[in-house]
């Protein structure tokens, strides 16, 4: 044993190291006849895919897949429309029996309340609010109020009485600026008009 340890000098021990197997690989060993081609020389393709082509309408069977589905489609928005209308209605049905009770109790208390509170604020000089531990009380002047309930029979009085009371309004004819502009080709500062186009509508077949 030393003289094999002998044998392996420093020099030798470096030259075995240098001289290292060229030993195949496994791939090549249990497939021989088949060649793994380099990652390098696969080929890559890095470019875009090619868009899909616009949608278009092109033939009958389209034009009606899109009447169908625009029918299929208004016919949810109704749907929806019309639920949405009853639910409304169910819940101003519902507002309104929940709070018929605080209303008439705050019309009562109201009404029980004004007498006292006028009659303590008439005892104040400058304050028109009544303090109290839960709230404040005050008085406050509203806005004077007029309704034209028969405004022919108004107008007819105001005529022949005060005419002062009458007035005259300056309104802009359509007629005759659609006229000017659209016929005439009048240019008219502030207004704007465009021809009539054909509109598409869609409906369902009976």
């Amino acid at each position: 044993m030393q003289a094999v340890l002998d044998l392996v000098t420093p020099d030798s021990a470096q030259a075995l190291k240098s001289a290292q197997l060229d030993l195949p690989s496994a791939t090549e060993v249990l497939y021989p006849d088949f060649s793994m081609p380099a990652l390098h020389s696969i080929p890559v393709d890095d470019s875009e895919p090619a868009p899909a082509p616009p949608f278009s309408v092109d033939s009958m069977p389209k034009a009606d897949w899109c009447v169908g589905s625009i029918l299929a489609a208004q016919s949810r928005l109704d749907a929806r429309s019309d639920f949405a209308s009853r639910l409304h209605a169910q819940v101003d049905s519902w507002l309104d029996k929940a709070s018929s009770a605080d209303l008439e109790s705050i019309i009562f208390l109201m009404a029980s309340l004004r007498p006292f509170a006028e009659a303590e604020i008439a005892k104040q000089r400058r304050s028109r609010s009544l303090l109290l531990p839960s709230g404040t009380i005050s008085l406050r002047r509203s806005p004077d109020q007029l309704s034209i309930d028969d405004p022919d029979a108004a107008m007819a009085w105001a005529t022949e009485n005060a005419p002062n009371a009458l007035v005259t309004r300056t309104e802009l004819s359509k007629s005759t600026l659609r006229t000017l502009v659209l016929r005439d080709n009048t240019p008219v500062p502030g207004v704007t008009a465009a021809m009539g186009s054909d509109q598409l509508f869609v409906r369902a077949t009976n």
